[in-house]
């Protein structure tokens, strides 16, 4: 496309999604963000109204602040090290209002297909029926949004789901009381691991795991 700049678009808007929004503005690429939801923030936004966040209520992220901060726009000076994803979440909500990015966001926009035509660009089709076709293709939708579970023999009658579901120890399942068996030692498994296990929350809380892991926590 000589004489003019391409076109991007740029599919989500987490982390990652206005942080390219960002670049892309600042070397004057011209690009449209679709994001499925009614606002910023992907997986950092608690309760996500498009059902695909995993943030549970408790959740800290496990990343320094100094480590986590974005080179252009420091952290409150005053949080801890470690912040709750309230926290986060207004970081990021701050970051896209402080650089201008939230008018060259389009929310509640799902992008149903993304496919190369014939002549090498990408036609965008949107859940609204109009497709538009870009030159450059971000696919910025993250991976968490999407649950991994496992089949195991057997059965078993009693509730099961996976952590990306979990928001707290009532909810989706009022925990209290129960015998619960946590699957796997990621940190997301020790978090609510930690959690449920606390009194008078489970009666008897275990964790089941094939291997010795380095996240591992007194629980």
């Amino acid at each position: 496309m000589t004489g003019k700049l391409p076109k991007a678009c740029i599919i989500g808007a987490g982390c990652s999604g206005f942080t390219t929004a960002k670049r892309l503005k600042d070397a004057g690429v011209p690009y449209d963000c679709f994001e499925l939801s009614d606002e910023i923030g992907g997986n950092w936004y608690y309760k996500n109204p498009n059902g695909l966040s995993s943030c549970y209520e408790s959740l800290h992220i496990d990343t320094s602040k100094w480590r986590l901060a974005f080179e252009d726009f420091p952290v409150p000076a005053d949080w801890p090290d470690f912040p709750h994803h309230a926290q986060l979440f207004q970081y990021f909500k701050d970051y896209v209002d402080h650089f201008g990015l939230r008018p060259t966001i389009t929310f509640n926009t799902r992008v149903e297909t993304a496919r190369r035509t014939a002549d090498g660009l990408w036609a965008v089709t949107l859940g609204t029926g109009e497709t538009r076709l870009y030159d450059v293709l971000f696919v910025c939708n993250g991976h968490h949004w999407d649950p991994r579970t496992p089949d195991y023999p057997g059965t078993f009658e009693g509730p099961a789901f996976h952590a990306h579901h979990y928001r707290d120890p009532f909810d989706p399942v009022d925990m209290r009381g129960k015998n619960v068996v946590v699957v796997g030692m990621g940190n997301s498994a020790m978090d609510i691991a930690s959690e449920l296990s606390q009194r008078p929350i489970a009666k008897n809380l275990w964790v089941s795991a094939r291997r010795g892991s380095g996240c591992f926590r007194n629980i």
